[in-house]
């Protein structure tokens, strides 16, 4: 059984709000900047400073309380 990494699960998620490409480069980005790792390293107990991380860039593109909305079901849905 093949599970998918946590950048896996939160890039699908995004991907309908900002696409395929831009959703697994703002992941990427975010876990080197804020964690230092490899989006593939992610663990569940690194997904709240992901969805911190992520805050900035939805905001920007959906509106805060949009983008507030769609991080907490990727943090309640995400493991």
């Amino acid at each position: 059984m093949t599970t998918s990494s946590i950048s896996e699960k939160v890039a699908e998620r995004l991907t309908p709000y900002i696409g395929p490409f831009n959703a697994r480069m703002w992941v990427k980005a975010v876990a080197r900047r804020e964690l230092g790792l490899a989006p593939e390293e992610l663990k569940p107990a690194h997904l709240a400073t992901l969805v911190d991380g992520l805050r900035p860039y939805l905001g920007a593109l959906m509106g805060r309380v949009a983008a507030d909305d769609l991080l907490l079901q990727i943090g309640r849905e995400v493991h």
